[in-house]
């Protein structure tokens, strides 16, 4: 008992001083990977001093290691590979790859079905060409599509209001779609060309050209529709029991792993040390306990581990590889970044839409689909591929033999540009006039007007900034003015403002003539409009003001195209 409390007392000293370090280091590398890592170790030795200071230490802390001498000369071996695979020899094989191979040959038997399908997976040259298992790539890949399944999610929670009926207009919606597929099976068809149309391309060509849509006037809901008094109900739908009954078991049986991962990280930092005299005893003992079926079994629960882990990984690059594929077609291919090419796609989707909805029912839907799955897997056979090489050999010579007449045109750090005769794009700008005022001031006690400022405002005696005697927002040059957000100034001079010399006409337009806030001296020619002092509400206001209004064109192009939002 001496020797064992001398022990745990030297080891609950040298975890003191590791925490001590590592969590000063997490406090002088605050969100850094430093930091992360100091936090995570502290962490973990935070608990090992809670199990040394609580006296939990496992019965069988002394039985030491649960391997024979030869899987430890094994592990000797793995471990001198490993460093060989370090220093740069990726050719020869993964260290995972060459421990699995290893468990493989000492400790399962050969003649067991499990065994051979192991060794087919271990030994699979498709696999082997494969990247090796790397956690920073699982990491990786993991952070990277996390922030890509926003869509799927939504989707997922979008059919599951569905089938509540949490929206009842979205249920009835997706009825009546359902039993116009059943009707109609070439509605299959049309439904993606629908989305993408009235989805993607008519979105994305907006989001470049938008719309000028008018104010309307919002109206306070009145009553309650017949969807919502019909679907009001106390109780919830079936579905959502199923779902909550699910959710509540899986966090059930989440909290037992969780407390004995806890105590597996803990009584790591509890066991005795061993020495190396009753290591060979111990192992002894452990052979005789373990049965040699349950240790096939458990090697082969750990190296389907591994490889699950491996496919896995690669399974989420060829997941985020085909997200960036559904990305270019979505903002790049269908969003319009070649106007050419979506013009094109655009007329040939609304034609193909066209011909499914009103000649889809004199079309023999159910033999083209089978010649077409017979064609497809036909031309999948190991056998068609000499005759698909030779096809494309023979397109790619005739292609060379003829004369290039017109080159492609190519970007100088971009791709090739799609090029239509009849496919004209190059609209005008749309035009626009934009105004400020400009403001002068003049002293009661002082009769010379001078420049105050360049304002969008036209500063009328019911102005509240006026009332409340403070300066409207404004710049003192004209280069300082910037056009509306997605418009652009002529390219002109800075100075390239005219000035509106008949504000009569604008006073009329906007309807201020009947509001008797200005008032126009007949001599004036400068287009000033100057106070009505009868309708200053102040009267103790020491300043009288004047403006005019000053424009210039301005012009709206095409806006760059939508970029993914995880960029």
């Amino acid at each position: 008992m001496e020797k064992e409390s001398y022990y745990r007392e030297k080891t609950s000293r040298m975890l003191s001083k590791m925490y001590d370090y590592t969590n000063s280091i997490a406090e002088k590398h605050p969100g850094q990977n430093r930091g992360v890592a100091a936090t995570t170790a502290a962490a973990m030795l935070e608990v090992g001093l809670e199990r040394l200071k609580d006296g939990k230490v496992p019965e069988n802390s002394t039985e030491g290691v649960p391997y024979t001498e030869e899987e430890l000369d094994n592990l000797k071996e793995l471990a001198s590979s490993a460093s060989e695979d370090s220093k740069g020899k990726r050719g020869s094989g993964h260290f995972v790859d060459k421990l699995m191979e290893r468990l493989l040959k000492n400790n399962i038997a050969m003649d067991t079905p499990d065994s051979e399908l192991l060794s087919q997976r271990v030994n699979d040259p498709d696999r082997k060409n494969r990247p090796g298992l790397s956690i920073s790539v699982i990491a990786g890949n993991f952070k990277a599509l996390s922030g890509r399944m926003t869509g799927f999610f939504t989707v997922q929670y979008g059919l599951i209001h569905i089938i509540t009926w949490r929206h009842p207009s979205k249920t009835l919606t997706f009825l009546v779609f359902y039993t116009a597929t059943c009707l109609w099976p070439h509605l299959v068809l049309a439904y993606p060309l629908l989305f993408l149309l009235f989805g993607i391309m008519i979105p994305g060509y907006i989001h470049r050209h938008p719309m000028q849509t008018p104010e309307l006037i919002k109206v306070r809901k009145r009553g309650q529709s017949l969807l919502e008094f019909l679907s009001s109900s106390d109780e919830t739908s079936i579905v959502d029991d199923i779902v909550e009954d699910r959710t509540l078991r899986s966090a059930e049986n989440d909290l037992d792993p969780v407390s004995s991962r806890s105590s597996d990280t803990s009584s790591a930092f509890t066991q005795a040390p061993i020495s190396a005299s009753a290591l060979s005893t111990s192992s002894s003992d452990v052979n005789e306990k373990v049965k040699k079926d349950e240790k096939a079994r458990y090697v082969k629960s750990q190296m389907k581990l591994l490889m699950n882990m491996r496919d896995l990984q690669n399974l989420t690059t060829d997941l985020l590889q085909g997200f960036d594929a559904a990305e270019v077609f979505w903002y790049q291919t269908a969003g319009f970044k070649d106007e050419r090419l979506s013009t094109f796609m655009f007329y040939g989707v609304i034609l193909a839409t066209s011909i499914i909805l009103f000649l889809g029912t004199f079309i023999p839907w159910r033999l083209i689909f089978i010649q077409s799955g017979w064609a497809i897997v036909l031309v999948c056979h190991p056998r068609s591929k000499k005759y698909l090489k030779a096809l494309s050999e023979n397109k790619k010579r005739k292609a060379a033999a003829k004369p290039k007449k017109v080159k492609e045109e190519k970007d100088e750090d971009g791709p090739a540009v799609y090029d239509r005769n009849d496919i004209i794009i190059d609209d005008a700008p749309e035009v626009r006039i934009c105004e400020i005022f400009e403001l002068q001031v003049k002293s009661l006690t002082k009769n010379e007007w001078s420049f105050y400022c360049f304002t969008s405002s036209a500063f009328d005696v019911k102005n509240s900034t006026r009332s409340a005697g403070k300066k409207p927002q404004g710049v003192n040059h004209l280069y300082k003015i910037l056009p509306p957000p997605d418009w652009k100034f002529d390219m002109s001079y800075a100075d390239n403002w005219h000035v509106d010399k008949e504000p009569q006409n604008f006073l009329k337009e906007r309807s201020w003539d009947k509001l008797n806030m200005f008032v126009i001296k007949e001599d004036e020619d400068e287009g000033w409009m100057y106070d009505n002092e009868d309708m200053i509400e102040n009267k103790d206001e020491q300043f009288d003001f004047r403006r005019r209004r000053l424009t210039r064109e301005c012009f709206r192009y095409s806006r760059p195209p939508r970029q993914p939002k995880h960029d």
